[in-house]
C-alpha cells in the first residue's frame, strides 16, 4: 500500500462529495441512498471517530484512494448481528495494490477497539474468497435485494 495512510473521514470532510460520487456510481440505491446527495448526507453522518456509524479512508499524497464504513446494521434481514463492515470501495485505478485489504484490517481493528467481539459483512460473487484470505468465515447465504448474498463473520480477539 506504499505510503498510504488510513484515517477517519472526520479528519477530511472535504472529501465527502467525491466519496459520495464514487459510492453512488458503484452502488446506486443498494444502500438505501437513492441519489448522490443522499450519499453525501449518509457519509456526513459517518464522520465520527468513536461511535457508529463511521467511515475510514485511505489517502496517499492528499489523494483519496478508497474507503470503508462500520455500521450498526447493513442487512435488515439480519438485524440481530452487529456491527457490519460496509461499503468497501477502492478507486478503480488503485485496485490490486493492497488498499482494500488495508482498509478491511483497519476496520477490524477499530471494531475490536470499540469492544465488539464479532464483525459481519455481506458480499456476493467471487468476493467471499477475498475476505476469507483475511480470516473471515462464511456464516450463511441469504436472498437479499433480489440476489444471493454471502454473510461473513470475523471473530475479534478481546
Amino acid at each position: 500500500m506504499n505510503e498510504a495512510k488510513i484515517e477517519d473521514l472526520s479528519a477530511r470532510t472535504d472529501l465527502v462529495p467525491l466519496l459520495a460520487r464514487w459510492h453512488f456510481a458503484q452502488w446506486g440505491d443498494l444502500t438505501g441512498a437513492s441519489t448522490e446527495s443522499d450519499y453525501r448526507a449518509l457519509l456526513s453522518r459517518n464522520t465520527s471517530t468513536c461511535n457508529l456509524p463511521l467511515t475510514l479512508i485511505a489517502i496517499k499524497h492528499d489523494r483519496l484512494l478508497g474507503s470503508v464504513s462500520i455500521v450498526h446494521c447493513d442487512m435488515d434481514v439480519r438485524s440481530d448481528l452487529e456491527p457490519w463492515l460496509s461499503q468497501l470501495y477502492v478507486a478503480p485505478q488503485e485496485r490490486g495494490r493492497g488498499i482494500g485489504s488495508a482498509l478491511v484490517h483497519a476496520a477490524v481493528e477499530r471494531s475490536r477497539q470499540l469492544g465488539f467481539g464479532h464483525f459481519y459483512l455481506y458480499t456476493s460473487g467471487t468476493l467471499p474468497s477475498f475476505y476469507e484470505r483475511m480470516g473471515w468465515t462464511r456464516l450463511e447465504v441469504v436472498r437479499y435485494k433480489d440476489k444471493d448474498r454471502t454473510v461473513m463473520e470475523m471473530r475479534l480477539p478481546g
